[in-house]
């Protein structure tokens, strides 16, 4: 097996490098439980940076299990001033839980308003043998009310349940999921990433894509369009999108953790999906169980036209790999995947999540990690120049350091920062935030330990996200200066969150960049373009939010 590996060892002196993020706020007590000895965190994901009650102050979305019926919570905290967050909502999870559940944000049926959705792997009895495993809560579309689902007795109570069509008796462990149009039609799909199921025949790993139709608060029902499954030596943490050749059909990447497996979907139109790509266990021969709990992500990072595929590894060294220059997913081997960075370990090291993005708005794009064991939450941020895949084109900051703000010695602390998500400025200070859980707060150890911390960035230039001017309409304003040499700006303006794409297009037809492609808030955006290695020309700029296409005219002047 040949593969390009490429490892980079630090002094610890190398890897401390300027720190400009703060720790602004934590949630150490839990609004239902009350007293000392607080108990043990079983806090597990956090999904930040969007506005669903379009009152122009950022929320974002945790969960809480305790596993047994007592004690499962989602929570929202919204911004309510600088580096302050209020419980706005939460509901109470109707069944026990053999594990972590999953979130994630959508206009899933596609009327207009948000929807909150969230899974639980539900525990299956005798006496409750198919429990829901997905809930559904939509938004009440009045504009700063945090109201979601259906009231009784002021008590939020979901809009519509689901349990995936599934039979009786069946472990069902839903986890990643994501809310997009990943075909093309014009409607909405979920995409689950399934851990495990316990279907007939054996226990699967899933990627189940399902599309509602009619609406959800009325006689809206669920359709599965595609359904993978399989069965692995080891389950699915991670199951990610993006487009990594560059020919306009998304991909699905599904990560299993056994050895490095990967599965891409190809989306090649309207319900039409098939598996391109199949790597097993690619690093058997090394004895490396490699994979991944939601740390895959596909971004163009060097701003060549051509999408990279990064992947933050777990054990069980801190390595990070990539998938580059691809032309067809389908063509892709193991002699593809390159392993580009090493982080050494701390106690037992580990990553978790990772996202990607440019926080400090320096047009330069990082890779936020969450260190897990290590007790570190990491910025490897791209230098603008180079090979990604050379380790020497990244510089390392350790943005949070939990045996430095604690002052214990590893192993004295035992931390889990099992899942981290970036934010855009939530509470209106010009200021993108970062956030983590702890997925085992030590309180015996150190009484200042948290079961969610909140670190602030110190530089705020370039790329700006203005949440709190919200338009009436979506707009794409005139780029400025224009003409222009060789960089300029672009602003845009969204009447709600959606998911929302900005590309460069020349006279041809050919995308020249994509500057923006994820789900951003209701608000005025703006993004530098830097055309430094174009030629001189008439350039289009085409913004796409929902379903709603402008395109602009840019003139670039050398």
């Amino acid at each position: 097996m040949k593969r390009t590996i490429l490892f980079l060892f630090f002094l610890s002196t190398l890897i401390y490098a300027q720190n400009s993020w703060n720790l602004v706020w934590t949630l150490n007590e839990y609004p239902f439980i009350h007293g000392e000895p607080k108990p043990g965190s079983e806090m597990s994901v956090v999904k930040a940076g969007f506005d669903t009650d379009e009152d122009g102050w950022g929320e974002f979305l945790c969960a809480w299990t305790d596993m047994s019926a007592a004690g499962n919570y989602i929570l929202m905290y919204e911004a309510s001033g600088d580096n302050k967050y209020d419980l706005v909502w939460y509901y109470k999870y109707p069944v026990s839980t053999s594990t972590f559940p999953g979130i994630v944000i959508g206009d899933i049926d596609n009327n207009g308003k948000v929807e909150i959705i969230t899974t639980l792997p539900s525990v299956v009895s005798a006496t409750n043998p198919n429990p829901p495993r997905l809930w559904v809560f939509e938004w009440n579309g009045v504009k700063g009310e945090n109201k979601y689902g259906r009231y009784v007795n002021d008590i939020s109570e979901p809009t519509s349940e689901w349990n995936y069509n599934l039979d009786d008796g069946i472990d069902f462990r839903p986890y990643s999921l994501i809310i997009e149009d990943i075909d093309n039609d014009g409607r909405n799909e979920l995409i689950t990433g399934v851990r495990q199921s316990a279907r007939p025949g054996g226990t699967k790993r899933e990627v189940l894509v399902a599309s509602v139709t009619g609406e959800l608060g009325g006689f809206g029902s669920w359709v599965v369009e595609y359904n993978f499954q399989d069965t692995f030596g080891g389950s699915i943490y991670n199951v990610t999108t993006g487009d990594l050749d560059n020919d306009g059909n998304k991909e699905i990447y599904a990560l299993i953790w056994d050895m490095f497996t990967l599965r891409i979907i190809e989306c090649t139109g309207e319900g039409q999906y098939t598996i391109t790509t199949n790597l097993d266990k690619i690093y058997q021969d090394a004895g490396i169980d490699y994979g991944s709990v939601d740390g895959v992500r596909v971004a163009d990072v060097n701003n060549d036209g051509v999408n990279e595929w990064y992947m933050a590894g777990t054990e069980t060294k801190n390595s990070l790999f990539m998938i580059s220059g691809i032309t067809d997913v389908s063509a892709i081997t193991k002699d593809d995947v390159k392993e580009f960075y090493h982080i050494p370990i701390i106690d037992q090291g580990k990553f978790r999540t990772m996202h990607i993005a440019d926080p400090d708005k320096d047009g330069k794009l990082s890779l936020l990690i969450a260190g897990e064991r290590n007790g570190q939450i990491y910025d490897l941020e791209y230098k603008g120049e180079g090979d990604p895949a050379d380790s020497t084109s990244w510089d390392l900051n350790i943005i949070f350091d939990i045996w430095e703000k604690s002052g214990i010695v590893a192993p004295g602390l035992s931390p889990r920062f099992f899942y981290g998500s970036p934010a855009a400025d939530m509470d209106r200070d010009g200021k993108d935030e970062y956030l983590f859980v702890n997925y085992s707060s030590d309180f015996t150890a150190w009484t200042d330990d948290a079961y969610l911390y909140m670190i602030e960035i110190d530089a705020a230039v370039g790329v700006k996200s203005e949440t709190y001017l919200v338009p009436s309409s979506i707009e794409l304003k005139q780029n400025y200066p224009n003409p222009f040499n060789p960089s300029t700006v672009i602003e845009f303006g969204l009447n709600k969150m959606q998911q929302t794409k900005l590309v460069v297009y020349d006279l041809l037809g050919r995308e020249i960049a994509t500057l923006v492609n994820e789900t951003l808030p209701a608000g005025s955006h703006r993004v530098a373009f830097d055309a430094g290695n174009i030629s001189a020309g008439t350039y289009f700029y085409t913004l796409t939010a929902g379903n709603t296409v402008k395109t602009n005219k840019m003139i670039l002047l050398k």
